[in-house]
């Protein structure tokens, strides 16, 4: 008797790696002009194929030749299309006594065969199978429930066979972990049927902030204080800041859509101000009377005026007056033009050179012919300091 325990305690408490949903049998209709199924028959190492229109577990076995024992038994998985795998758990007799014998199942034959089938079993059905085997006659035949489905991850298509239960003891058979931002299109507590398409989806919000600038405008406005057609910027532009925050939906990574929760000027823009002279351009005669009797001529090269010695020299004048310019003379103030007797002008003064240690540019000194305006030096200032140098067009007088 003692042995007969240890046999049941070490048989029907190992771990099977086998889920039974219940002893529920799942008889497949197939009508007359149905195609065949395809069953595959597993005892011990050996393993047959057969095609049949008669799935009955009775008709298989003596399609192929297979005969039970007293205390065999018939493991039954039907994929609810058409096919099926049966696994033979044959007895093995242990003799107790002289008129006792005992007997068990190699049930580690079911878990190959589903492996065989591309299948596993979920933790729950162990212990049932477990049970059944127990509580089972002999030549018993357990069927399981299996379902075909699709569940279609976040994109990606999974197609498998599930134990007969609910979606979500589905999702978890398949190992399918569900994400924080992952939605189910189908009830979890609904139990899976035959060709039954699940989806996750993946759903996720950010919210994006972009700045754009804002340009600013132009004014104009007239002036009194410039000649015609000189302009001048009282104010410059500034440009200003608008601000957009979007909320962008993204569906398993791929941008869905996008939405605009606010669009604001978060700095304004300061308008350019450009002031337009209305002054009429003073113009400059180009006769000239001159002082005294006496002046410098292209003839007589020197003469010696009211500032001391006085010379003339011929060359071209641009690069002093862009010096003069760039020290403040203005175009509209101090234009450079030639008068009638062939002094270079600088606005109302005669353009000379001097010693710039002594009369630095701007300086206003008289001359025999007129009041001159220091623009330039030149060599001769180390033989007389005192001279000046006047600026005139003279050379093609000689």
């Amino acid at each position: 008797m003692d042995i007969k325990n240890k046999f049941r305690s070490a048989s029907f408490r190992k771990a099977l790696a086998v889920v039974l949903m219940g002893t529920v049998c799942i008889t497949a209709a197939v009508s007359v002009g149905s195609l065949s199924k395809k069953v595959t028959v597993t005892d011990g190492n050996e393993t047959v194929d057969v095609s049949t229109i008669n799935p009955d577990t009775s008709a298989v076995l003596a399609k192929t030749g297979i005969e039970l024992r007293e205390n065999d038994k018939v493991v039954r998985i039907d994929d609810g299309k058409d096919g099926v795998n049966l696994t033979i758990l044959r007895s093995i007799d242990l003799e107790a006594s002289d008129d006792v014998k005992e007997a068990s199942f190699n049930e580690s034959s079911v878990s190959d065969s589903l492996l065989s089938a591309g299948m596993t079993l979920s933790e729950s059905e162990n212990v049932s199978l477990a049970a059944a085997l127990e509580s089972a006659g002999s030549e018993t035949e357990i069927k399981l429930a299996r379902f075909e489905i699709t569940v279609d991850v976040r994109g990606e298509e999974i197609k498998k066979y599930v134990p007969a239960g609910t979606v979500e003891s589905a999702l978890a058979f398949l190992e399918i972990e569900m994400g924080v931002n992952d939605t189910v299109d189908t009830d979890l507590t609904k139990n899976v049927e035959e060709g039954m398409k699940i989806t996750i989806t993946n759903v996720e919000y950010k919210t994006v902030t972009d700045v754009e600038t804002v340009d600013y405008n132009t004014v104009y406005k007239d002036s009194d204080s410039l000649d015609k057609g000189e302009t001048s910027y009282e104010t410059y532009g500034v440009e200003g800041e608008r601000t957009i925050v979007t909320k962008e939906k993204y569906v398993n990574g791929v941008l869905d859509s996008k939405e605009v929760i606010s669009d604001k000027i978060t700095k304004e823009a300061v308008d350019a101000v450009v002031l337009q002279g209305t002054k009429e351009k003073q113009t400059y005669s180009a006769s000239y009377t001159y002082p005294g009797s006496g002046h410098l001529t292209p003839t007589n090269g020197v003469y010696y005026g009211p500032s001391g010695k006085e010379t003339w020299y011929d060359m071209d004048m641009y690069w002093v007056v862009d010096l003069m310019r760039k020290l403040g003379y203005s175009e509209a103030e101090y234009p450079y033009w030639i008068r009638s007797d062939g002094c270079k002008m600088l606005g109302d003064y005669v353009m000379v050179a001097a010693d710039l240690s002594i009369r630095p540019r701007g300086s206003l000194v008289p001359t025999s012919l007129g009041t001159g305006i220091v623009c330039d030096t030149g060599g001769f200032i180390y033989i007389d300091a005192y001279q000046l140098d006047i600026a005139t067009n003279w050379l093609s007088w000689i």
